[in-house]
């Protein structure tokens, strides 16, 4: 999901909508970004990150203290949405999943286009955007779905997958061995 937390609360209240956002604790109580809207990007602001620290970067910052229930509440409806499609989901967190849509119920040849129906079923049963990314592994699709957000898909195919992986060793034997 894209920026999930601080998405459902643009979605949930509409005066936060364009505005750098984050979903914590307080500045003032030790509290921590648990997730930055994407306007909050170009002031550098990421999850993890003190909240003290996203104030000093972004004086007008909107704080929003957590709803987990909620989130957990939407999280099963994506879920549901995969279920659709796969028995085969691993959630490894409220907000990011991996689907083995090898076999999947819909009989549909390409996993890019489940990845099309599954991102439209979201956007139309929650009002949320979601970026995935497809391809042989977890790795990979992990990496794919870092590209083009929000609401991306990225594909890295089979044919291509040997070279990003050898890219990728070679690169880790060279620094490994610098």
């Amino acid at each position: 999901m894209d920026a999930f937390y601080a998405s459902v609360e643009q979605r949930d209240n509409p005066s936060y909508r364009g505005k750098p956002l984050v979903v914590g604790g307080s500045p003032n109580q030790r509290g921590v970004v648990a997730a930055a809207s994407y306007e909050t990007r170009k002031f550098g602001i990421y999850s993890a990150m003190p909240s003290v620290t996203a104030i000093a970067k972004c004086p007008g910052l909107i704080f929003v203290r957590p709803r987990f229930d909620v989130y957990r509440e939407i999280s099963a409806a994506i879920h549901a949405i995969f279920k659709r499609y796969s028995d085969l989901v691993e959630g490894v967190a409220l907000d990011e999943a991996y689907l083995d849509v090898t076999e999947n119920k819909q009989n549909i040849t390409y996993a890019s286009t489940i990845a099309r129906h599954i991102k439209t079923a979201i956007f139309q049963e929650t009002q949320l955007t979601a970026t995935a990314g497809v391809s042989i592994n977890k790795f990979l699709a992990k990496m794919a779905s870092g590209q083009n957000k929000p609401n991306g898909l990225t594909v890295i195919l089979p044919e291509d997958a040997m070279s990003t992986t050898s890219r990728k060793r070679l690169r880790l034997c060279r620094t490994a061995s610098d």
